[in-house]
């Protein structure tokens, strides 16, 4: 009774201005249970999190400005599990292998701005860390993300803001230039490319205040995030959502500390008070999941302290934006709590002549060589000199002219090859190493089962991929990504987005039919999300309409179960002959499940196309 009379009277207690105790207290109440979160989440994970580390420690950062307390052996104990594993920005070997490669754009970024907020002092590995991340950029300046989560892990704006970011924050000094021009390019993307859900319109504004964009360019971006806010003081995630605290949160904050948007403004404070007049008393907001699917796309739910159950994930990101914005409106603490120092997280094994390999000329590099560098380096991991210098094609031909050995691997497996093919723009570095009898088929003992054909997906080059297959590589072997996921080549290329590498890998011989062990189809894949131009991709290039997986969904049946905010997939499905009489085996059809999770839009364009329960 208690807990439904407070629900019942916070529209009310907050429908006046809040003051500064009213905010302050429901911030206190939030970073708590925030921590609680993170603290369950890494009893049980060690992989870097978004949901349990990224955003929280934003909050933890504007707490101890704003003179919230933070519990800061709960903080560092998560923020070691967290960068310490995926990426471990202790290690060497790791980074320069990439060995826990997930999502460069999205993961990796999420952990260089998170190490950045957490004290993290620029270093070797972070370096390494950034460069292979700005080299994943696009030609046209964007980044992309293989994550299927909506809101935040689907949108190219938050990849490309993030990656921006990251690369700005810890690239080495002798990539500053290369980094300064990728930061334009990413603007003038964020610029050109048009938003669709509120995540785009605010990573939008975020990434150009990140990439140096003038107050005149961000005008128009903070214009149109203003203008998505509701008669309810929120904003909602999709036009057709109601408002929520992760949009709300996430909008706030964004016009606050890259819109230049006064805290006192009308409309910002509007924003705040529905925030205050929806939040649970436990300092949480929840927040529902849009991925409703019984497909494994991550690790599975389990219970970390935080509400909400299969909803606690996508709260814990809410209520971090939430608190962000209600922490943004207290005034800055005379005497802010210092950000602790992690020097847990300083590299080891560290050699002097390991920058120039990793970062110098070419000419700086030979001069090393020349100076009695043995060309056969390594590191007790058995990172090798060829590796290191692997994105450069003009540092590996030095080595191989010195004899060294091009398939010497580390302890992992991994060769330079493989590093190499992880680099966009570092054709001629694998064609030479090809050239000079590196190996494309790796064979077994490889961590995790990586290839360099898979690796190379990320990178996104087609002739790549096509010199590879060229070369013996397979285009259907599957690698164990974090040693958790199996994807093959092809549907690592589905979850990313491209045609143009989709077509590359069907054409070297990847199996357009393939099912991953839970019967997921390709097209299954690309529906979930959301990826309309690779289905019409693999459509075209003959991939099975109606497979059905174990739980007897079909690519249709996602289409209509998951919420982009559109109809494009559904109709694309349907045109070309997918059936809409299958059922789950719950019994549920497309049509059943757009009804009943209120999906209007794909509802009438079920029913044009003669859908029935």
């Amino acid at each position: 009774m208690r807990f439904l009379a407070a629900v019942l009277l916070a529209p009310a207690l907050f429908a006046q201005e809040p003051t500064i105790n009213q905010i302050r207290s429901a911030a206190t109440q939030s970073i708590a249970l925030l921590q609680k979160g993170s603290t369950g989440f890494y009893k049980v994970q060690d992989c870097f999190s978004c949901h349990h580390a990224g955003l929280p420690v934003r909050a933890l950062e504007l707490a101890r400005e704003r003179g919230v307390p933070v519990d800061e052996a709960a903080a560092r104990a998560s923020l070691l599990k967290a960068l310490a594993y995926s990426p471990d920005l202790t290690s060497i070997d790791r980074v320069v292998q990439s060995t826990m490669i997930i999502d460069p754009a999205s993961s990796e970024a999420s952990a260089l701005i998170t190490a950045a907020l957490a004290g993290v002092k620029p270093s070797l590995t972070t370096a390494i860390q950034a460069r292979l991340i700005a080299r994943q950029q696009r030609d046209d300046g964007h980044w992309l993300t293989d994550d299927q989560r909506p809101p935040q892990g689907h949108s190219q704006f938050t990849a490309t803001a993030e990656a921006a970011r990251a690369m700005l924050l810890y690239m080495p000094e002798e990539l500053r230039k290369e980094a300064a021009a990728r930061a334009e390019r990413a603007k003038a993307w964020l610029l050109k490319a048009t938003p669709v859900t509120t995540e785009d319109y605010t990573y939008r504004l975020q990434g150009l205040a990140w990439t140096g964009a003038s107050a005149a360019q961000r005008a128009a971006a903070v214009r149109e995030l203003r203008a998505l806010q509701r008669a309810d003081g929120g904003w909602g995630q999709l036009p057709r959502r109601e408002s929520d605290a992760y949009a709300t949160g996430e909008a706030l904050a964004a016009l606050a500390e890259a819109g230049n948007v006064a805290t006192t403004d009308p409309g910002w404070r509007k924003g705040l008070r529905y925030l205050l007049s929806t939040q649970n008393p436990d300092g949480s907001w929840r927040v529902a999941t849009r991925m409703i699917t019984p497909a494994q796309v991550s690790p599975p739910y389990f219970e970390t302290g935080f509400p909400f159950g299969h909803d606690q994930f996508i709260s814990s990101s809410g209520t971090s934006f939430a608190a962000m914005a209600l922490m943004l409106a207290l005034p800055k603490s005379a005497t802010p709590a210092p950000t602790p120092v992690l020097a847990e997280l300083e590299p080891k094994g560290v050699q002097p002549w390991m920058q120039t390999a990793l970062f110098g000329t070419a000419k700086e590099f030979q001069s090393l060589l020349d100076g009695g560098l043995d060309p056969a380096s390594h590191t007790e991991g058995g990172t090798t000199l060829l590796m290191m210098a692997a994105p450069d094609a003009a540092k590996m031909k030095m080595l191989l002219d010195r004899g060294v050995d091009v398939n010497a691997k580390a302890k992992s497996g991994y060769t330079a090859l493989m590093v190499a093919s992880m680099y966009r723009g570092s054709f001629d570095g694998v064609r030479l190493l090809l050239d000079r009898g590196a190996n494309a088929a790796p064979g077994t003992g490889v961590m995790f089962n990586a290839s360099p054909l898979l690796l190379a997906v990320f990178a996104g080059e087609p002739a790549t991929l096509q010199l590879l297959h060229s070369k013996g590589a397979d285009a259907n072997r599957r690698m164990l990504l974090l040693g958790a996921f199996p994807a093959s080549p092809l549907a690592q290329a589905v979850a990313m987005g491209e045609p143009e590498v989709i077509r590359a890998l069907i054409a070297s011989g990847a199996d357009i039919k393939e099912h991953d062990p839970d019967g997921t189809s390709l097209l299954q894949m690309a529906a979930m999300a959301n990826h309309v131009e690779a289905a019409q991709t693999l459509i075209a290039a003959g991939a099975p309409l109606n497979d059905a997986d174990k739980h007897g969904y079909t690519a249709l049946l996602y289409a209509s179960t998951v919420d982009f905010g559109d109809d494009r997939m559904v109709n694309l499905l349907l045109k070309a002959g997918a059936d809409p009489t299958l059922r789950t085996k719950a019994g549920e059809t497309p049509l059943s499940q757009a009804k009943r999770y209120h999906y209007a839009h794909i509802e009438a364009a079920l029913e044009k196309a003669g859908a029935r329960e």
